[in-house]
């Protein structure tokens, strides 16, 4: 179990995050900027918070008014950065063996590297030099180090960050047993919501520094909260709401809906759930296609300002045509305040 909860500020950046994590995988997703990378920082001890406390596992870490800051080599955390951070004039076997000083017996350590080569199938690389690597056996090594120290929590920094898509396919399926195989805490910063869904158990949504509240992969995927989310879970089509009655007026759509609550400020649909008709349908907005392509068609709303609605297309309109852009009213997400 790890508890979270501390304030930073660095360069007029206000970090303030706030959360708590079992024994799952946690995803802290945001925009960049958003203080993920920061937020491991505090918690790994590269980075001192103002204020705040961090406990794993009923250990204090880190607590400003009883003044513990547990050094970083003490935390029993592992760290996986973007670039995987392994020492250039080190071999693979030498990398491994920096990352069991403190967990394994001298006379062990050779016979502990050479189990670990075998489980990251890196066999026969143990003399290699990082440069002599590909990105996917670089990962591998990097990901071996940070386990090989036994650590109670592991944080992952958008570790597919520098791959490419197939290759990030392929070391996902890796990660899932390596992840299953830990069993403690996992936090996994990225800004990639497939990665998310594929990896994850729970997301902890982040905006300009603030820490929103953890909710599960699919409530965050289909029902998010908050604009911000819904950005983050591939929403197309977001605006701003304003209720009234049971009623909500959306300026950039120009458009009137029944609203189930008041206390909304915007509201989201995916292309997927939209669909073309010549007549007025469920939710609706009057509309003129822009234009259409196999993927999408991308629409003007008639009323609205400053908009572009993405829906699915349809053989049988062409540009220029107007129609109605129509959502089942379950498909319309309402979306809160940011918190």
């Amino acid at each position: 179990m790890l508890e979270v909860r501390l304030e930073k500020r660095h360069a007029g950046f206000t970090l303030k995050v706030d959360f708590y994590a079992g024994n799952e995988v946690l995803a802290l997703l945001g925009a960049s900027g958003a203080g993920k990378t920061m937020t491991l920082q505090c918690i790994a001890g590269t980075a001192r918070p103002d204020r705040g406390r961090i406990v794993l596992d009923g250990r204090v870490l880190f607590d400003s008014e009883l003044r513990i800051d547990i050094p970083p080599q003490e935390r029993d955390v592992g760290l996986l950065f973007q670039n995987y951070a392994l020492f250039p004039n080190m071999t693979v076997r030498q990398n491994l063996q920096c990352g069991l000083v403190h967990a394994v017996p001298r006379k062990a350590r050779a016979a502990e590297v050479d189990q670990l080569l075998r489980s990251f199938c890196l066999t026969g690389l143990g003399d290699h030099y990082p440069h002599q690597l590909s990105g996917g056996q670089q990962q591998r090594v990097a990901l071996a180090r940070c386990l090989a120290r036994k650590p109670r929590l592991l944080l992952l920094d958008e570790p597919f960050a520098a791959l490419d898509s197939h290759l990030r396919w392929q070391l996902e399926q890796e990660l899932v047993d390596t992840l299953a195989d830990f069993g403690g805490t996992t936090l996994y910063v990225t800004h990639d919501r497939e990665e998310t869904r594929r990896l994850c158990h729970r997301v902890c949504v982040m905006r300009k520094g603030s820490s929103m509240p953890v909710v599960g992969v699919w409530d965050w995927y289909h029902k998010p909260a908050t604009q911000s989310a819904a950005l983050l879970a591939g929403f197309e089509n977001v605006a701003e709401a304003i209720p009234s009655n049971g009623v909500a007026y959306i300026p950039q759509w120009g458009a009137h809906w029944p609203c189930p609550r008041n206390a909304v400020v915007g509201v989201a649909f995916r292309a997927e759930q939209a669909r073309l008709s010549p007549v007025q349908e469920d939710l609706s907005i009057a509309c003129r296609i822009l234009r259409t392509s196999e993927q999408e068609t991308i629409c003007v709303p008639a009323g609205g300002v400053d908009a572009l609605l993405r829906i699915q297309p349809d053989a049988r309109f062409a540009p220029g045509d107007a129609v109605w852009c129509c959502i089942p009213a379950d498909s319309a997400v309402w979306l809160e305040q940011e918190g």
